[in-house]
């Protein structure tokens, strides 16, 4: 119950709320993280085999369930581990559990706009696809909003500053991106050359 009420203070008085998530902490559980990031994945499952076809942008036929999943969650789990690092170096106040935690709970105002309006495309029709984006982008751009918020406030930073550790944690999120595709490429790569020696030496010992 106290994370439900926890969840309404999130989305109509934040600034309470981010405080409240540093105030006793001795007292912290990560069930509200876990219970908020499976529901954004449900939302994203819900979202591709409900929304009504005309306004849906996945087509099922060409849709993977585990990239579209992980294209919801990565970005999320890479901001907070991003925006924890630059935190760390410019005097931030935040702990890991606790930047997990604030932004998990941004996510908030999306699944409380994602499930309905899934359910309500199936009486809207392509003339509405405008009004059903325009919601839709509004809830993203609340969750961009809190997780402003929850940075700055969290940390105790001026405006300038957060915004400063925004472009900061954004490069180094790209930066991330870029080292996880270039290990995982070379992987691929060293794999690919063991099997080909492999079967090689297998062909020459049977011939």
């Amino acid at each position: 119950m106290k994370a439900l009420r926890l969840a309404a203070v999130t989305i109509f008085h934040p600034l309470v709320a981010f405080n409240y998530m540093k105030k006793d902490r001795t007292k912290f559980n990560y069930l509200p993280i876990v219970v908020l990031l499976v529901l954004m994945i449900l939302s994203k499952i819900f979202s591709m085999y409900f929304t009504h076809y005309p306004l849906t942008s996945v087509n099922l036929r060409n849709a993977n369930l585990l990239i579209e999943c992980l294209v919801m969650i990565v970005p999320i789990l890479s901001w907070v581990v991003a925006s924890y690092m630059m935190t760390t170096i410019l005097d931030g106040e935040v702990m890991f559990r606790e930047c997990l935690l604030a932004c998990c709970y941004s996510l908030i105002p999306y699944l409380v706009i994602s499930f309905p309006m899934t359910i309500i495309t199936n009486v809207m029709d392509t003339g509405q696809a405008g009004l059903y984006n325009t919601i839709m982008n509004f809830a993203l751009l609340y969750v961009l909003l809190l997780l402003f918020i929850n940075l700055k406030e969290m940390n105790h930073y001026t405006m300038f500053k957060t915004i400063g550790v925004v472009l900061l944690s954004i490069f180094t999120m790209l930066v991330l991106w870029a080292a996880i595709a270039l290990v995982a490429a070379l992987s691929m790569r060293f794999i690919n050359f063991v099997k080909e020696v492999y079967s090689e030496v297998q062909y020459k010992l049977m011939s």
